[in-house]
């Protein structure tokens, strides 16, 4: 018996549907979701780090972190996912780029005041 809710019909194999079903595997989706979220935490607070030890400040230190943000993230697109970014994550490149992008900026100016405050304060 065929399950209806699946989408399959007892059709020939052969013939191919314009409404094409894609199968994704959930748990991979969210392992690497998670990943790439993790790297974003990590990056943001490596970045602030980097911007307070050079000294930047004022609009330097926010674009030093727009250009390692935009680096690291084309970065593991293409080394790990093989610039193939939809078959992994299930986003476009807009969301990609930008999706938790408050959290990294807070990590970032939270490690930016501190690492600049502990070298060129004190």
């Amino acid at each position: 018996m065929i399950d209806p809710m699946a989408g399959l019909d007892g059709s020939t194999p052969g013939v191919q549907d314009t409404d094409e079903k894609d199968v994704i595997d959930v748990t991979s989706l969210r392992y690497n979701i998670e990943r790439v979220d993790k790297i974003r935490s990590v990056m943001g607070i490596s970045s602030g780090c980097v911007a307070g030890i050079c000294g930047l400040t004022g609009l330097a230190g926010f674009a030093c972190f727009l250009v390692l943000h935009l680096f690291v993230l084309i970065l593991v697109c293409g080394l790990k996912m093989n610039f193939r970014l939809y078959s992994h994550t299930r986003q476009n490149w807009w969301t990609y780029l930008t999706f938790n992008l408050q959290q990294s900026a807070l990590s970032f100016t939270l490690f930016w005041t501190l690492f600049y405050g502990l070298v060129y304060l004190y």
